[in-house]
């Protein structure tokens, strides 16, 4: 019986990815190899993961290796593994589709993508690493790519086969072992082209695998031609041949360890082209030992903020045998950027899932490892201020969150958190802050006399700047919380005996002689609040005099409890249900305009004058108006 071939049309992402690798992807072309090795290498550990609990998948004693052919007159490579396989309905959505889902994360990188592999074709592998679709390299060196697969615990081979020009074919096949098998007919050589490389070539093949793969812990092997005997005795004969090392890196001295070597494991854990900013490997001894090598990247990958994407990405290994590729109880999710493994040696090889969620060794690993990863951020930040820039530019959002989950790390991640405050801003120039400052520093610089933190949240920095609530900080430092800030620092009540708090919350400390000329502007304005308050209704909860502003004319602040106008908005795009809160008008006694608005209460546009005032002070902290055409046609009216 003749299977039934089905052809399908790639996903409308995968085929403009395609496009993109074959058009756009000038050099580097032997990244294919290595992403069709880590595939191979993935489909290894999953078969020895599920011969765990099903031991009929594999043979007693079967060695699990991945095989490399070449016809030279075919001009073809061909990589073969005896891993966990695939099915029909795998090949159709790991082949056909980009991450298995159209989303719309894709749709939104893709411009992105474009955009850099235009200004630098160099800069695309580390692109394409971000998708996790390394298998569509394989095009930039061949013209029609075949996958032959068989499922472990299946009877039956499927074959999938596209040139890559928009659709494939996939059809049932016979195969009598259990693995994947890649055919790539390669493209004909480019005369004019001084990149190109001769992949049926031993030598580059084993150079490329020495590069990029020489850690993988599974035997690269090769059937290669030899000369052997003497002179008038020699004859050739093939030989299968390890083109890796497999010794994993992490088990050798750090001393014996290149920074090379170290740079190109990691890009093979990560699939990511670029260097890593730096690196924890230490040994850990005592009641329980294990190995840890874990990197922190230089740039963040698509699926960062990706929620189904929030488990750790670092390996775990149980005396060299591959248990899980992200295991998610080894760090926190607020380090879920940081690549590698960790190889314990007291574990169980069978050690399921639920034993992992509940395993207090890994808890004690997590702890440290945790701990590590910090100090060197700090060290990061310590000696070398512009790469910790850099690297907080594309993690800090993430690390924040540190601040907010209570696991213990709070105090040691809010050292770590860098903002910009009115002094740094003032100081960009200096090397040793660059516009940014910690936690530390400030309190370094505080006024004597000084017991709290002074802070500011909003959505715009450039807006922070100029707000009028900068003028109740009276000259004292302010920072300045952007993003998630408000949301993450909630949580830091203090810092270093410090309290920290919204200059635009709660009443201002006045001192004795603040308060008793206060009392006395009230005493005079008693009316005017009354009557702004009467004209404002239920726009603000209350109208009231304050002694910390200079310039401006009213602020808004919020009470102590109330959640910041920024916070509550952005809970509200998010679908959750946010109380409605009012806050209190305050306004200068000392400014010429709350002056002259007294003697004009009588006045036909004293309303609209008092929601002009409200608007104002608004747009001075940045915050959108209610009703902007509202506004617009009130200040039109007021210059007839």
């Amino acid at each position: 019986m003749t299977a039934t071939q089905e052809t399908h049309a790639f996903q409308a992402e995968a085929k403009e990815l395609l496009n993109l690798v074959i058009h756009s992807l000038y050099s580097h072309k032997e990244i294919f190899l290595r992403e069709l090795l880590s595939n191979a290498s993935d489909a290894l550990d999953k078969l020895r993961i599920e011969a765990l609990t099903d031991a009929s998948l594999m043979g007693a004693g079967e060695e699990l290796a991945v095989r490399l052919e070449v016809d030279k007159e075919k001009k073809t490579l061909t990589i073969t593994d005896n891993g966990v396989g695939m099915s029909h309905d795998e090949l159709v959505s790991n082949l056909g589709t980009i991450a298995r889902s159209g989303t719309k994360a894709f749709a939104a990188e893709m411009q992105k993508v474009k955009a850099a592999a235009d200004k630098d074709p160099d800069a695309l592998p580390s692109l394409i690493g971000q998708f996790g679709v390394g298998f569509y390299s394989a095009f930039m060196v061949a013209d029609d790519v075949t996958v032959e697969s068989r499922r472990a615990g299946l009877d039956k081979g499927c074959r999938w086969q596209s040139e890559g020009l928009g659709e494939y074919s996939v059809e049932e096949c016979d195969r009598a072992e259990r693995g994947t098998t890649i055919t790539l007919h390669l493209k004909a050589e480019d005369d004019g082209d001084e990149r190109f490389q001769d992949f049926t070539e031993e030598w580059v093949l084993r150079e490329v695998v020495r590069r990029w793969s020489d850690f993988v812990e599974y035997p690269i092997q090769m059937e290669v031609t030899r000369t052997e005997g003497e002179d008038d005795d020699k004859k050739e004969v093939q030989k299968l041949e390890t083109l890796n090392s497999q010794k994993p890196l992490w088990t050798r001295s750090k001393s014996e360890i290149t920074d090379e070597e170290y740079n190109e494991f990691y890009k093979h854990v990560s699939r990511d082209w670029n260097e890593p900013l730096t690196r924890v490997h230490f040994r850990a001894e005592g009641v329980h030992s294990y190995t840890a090598l874990c990197y922190l990247p230089l740039k963040k990958g698509m699926e960062l903020f990706d929620p189904s994407q929030l488990e750790s990405k670092v390996a775990l290994y149980v005396r060299r045998v591959h248990i899980t590729s992200e295991c998610a109880e080894l760090l926190p999710t607020w380090l879920r950027f940081v690549q590698g493994v960790v190889d314990s040696d007291d574990l169980p090889l069978n050690v399921s899932r639920e034993t992992l969620q509940h395993n207090r060794q890994l808890a004690q690993i997590k702890k440290r490892l945790t701990k590590k990863l910090l100090d060197e951020i700090g060290r990061v930040l310590k000696n070398d201020r512009k790469a910790f820039l850099e690297f907080w530019s594309e993690f800090g959002q993430v690390l924040k969150e540190g601040v907010w989950q209570e696991d213990g790390f709070r105090d040691e991640v809010a050292k770590l958190c860098v903002f910009p405050s009115s002094w740094s801003l003032a100081n960009e120039a200096d090397e040793a802050v660059q516009g940014f400052t910690t936690l530390s520093e400030y309190t370094s610089r505080m006024a004597e006399g000084q017991e709290k933190i002074w802070y500011l949240s909003g959505v715009d920095e450039k807006a922070l700047r100029s707000s009028p609530h900068l003028e109740r900080a009276r000259g004292q430092e302010v920072l300045f919380f952007t993003e998630v800030d408000e949301v993450a620092m909630s949580k830091l009540t203090e810092f270093e005996t410090y309290e920290l708090v919204a200059l635009d919350k709660g009443e201002a400390e006045d001192t004795d002689e603040e308060k008793a000329s206060l009392e006395a502007s009230e005493k005079e304005l008693k009316k005017l609040l009354k009557a702004v308050k009467k004209a404002l209704g239920d726009q603000v909860q209350d109208v009231r005099l304050t002694s910390r502003l200079v310039d401006s004319p009213a602020c808004l602040v919020a009470g102590e409890g109330d959640l910041p106008p920024q916070l509550a908005a952005m809970l509200r795009a998010q679908g959750q249900a946010v109380p409605e809160t009012k806050r209190v008008l305050e306004l200068n006694p000392t400014s010429e305009l709350v002056k002259s608005l007294d003697g004009r209460r009588k006045d036909e546009g004293f309303d609209d004058t008092c929601e002009l005032l409200l608007g104002q002070a608004l747009l001075a902290e940045g915050s959108p108006l209610p009703d902007p055409a509202h506004f617009a046609k009130l200040v039109a009216k007021r210059l007839l």
